[in-house]
């Protein structure tokens, strides 16, 4: 794939998630308490059911229905364990702790990860570091999550033999340099996003992968990208879909 070309020449027509920037405010609070209650009670009940479903699988004289049927029971609340830790955040219930964050030390130590996703979904990944890209405000962990929600999403999409690229990119190059902003781009090749599609997929549950799929994780990346001050964008053309996280220097 070429490069991301230079902000006279970027042609590409992105769809930001603002609308999921959640404003601090009273009632905001007590949504997120009251999702975080709720979480922590269906957990409890969950951890229950796997507790007993596995004292059961470890009996010797179940029948092999059984042991199915009681199987799927554990996989179902383990399933659900993992939808409510991702409905949390989704929900923008997360905790931020901004701080001055270097990408260029930090990237670097992702890559491992990246790789592993990639590998899974047999897609593979190169990545471009300006030198000149400075440090940004983030929570380094919740900064992490929407990273590795953006490039599993941009595997998945280039499936086999596919690639992805996650670009640093030079003050100027997408952002106007006075804005004070540090662009990162991951893309991928692969089908593109329909243009009648692309105003749906930063919402909640919507998924093209199957079951198995919760359809958040874009959603997850917006949300915790909002609440760290970045806005991220999705453009889709010419074999290529393109998530653009613009975030604040840190200088």
């Amino acid at each position: 794939m070429a490069r991301t070309p230079s902000a006279p020449a970027q042609k590409l027509n992105f769809l930001f998630a603002d609308h999921l920037v959640l404003e601090e405010s009273p009632t905001r609070d007590f949504y997120k308490e009251l999702l975080r209650g709720w979480a922590h009670k269906n957990n409890n009940s969950l951890a229950v059911v796997q507790g007993f479903t596995s004292l059961i699988l470890m009996t010797d004289d179940l029948d092999e229905n059984t042991v199915e049927s009681v199987q799927q029971m554990r996989n179902s609340a383990l399933h659900n364990t993992s939808l409510s830790e991702r409905v949390l955040a989704a929900g923008g219930c997360s905790r931020i702790t901004p701080q001055s964050l270097n990408l260029l030390d930090f990237l670097p130590l992702m890559e491992s990860k990246f790789i592993d996703i990639c590998k899974n979904c047999g897609a593979n990944i190169t990545m471009s570091l300006s030198a000149k890209a400075q440090p940004v405000t983030a929570d380094s962990s919740r900064f992490k999550e929407a990273l590795l929600e953006l490039v599993r999403n941009a595997a998945e999409a280039a499936g086999k033999g596919g690639k992805v690229e996650v670009l640093l990119l030079a003050p100027g190059e997408l952002s106007p340099a006075s804005e004070g902003r540090v662009d990162l781009v991951v893309r991928n090749s692969g089908t593109v996003i329909p243009e009648e599609r692309l105003p749906q997929v930063f919402k909640p549950f919507m998924t093209t992968k199957g079951h198995d799929h919760f359809g958040l994780g874009l959603t997850i990346a917006a949300v915790l990208a909002g609440q760290m001050k970045m806005r991220l964008g999705l453009a889709s053309g010419d074999g290529i879909t393109t998530a653009w996280i613009s975030a604040p220097s840190a200088i």
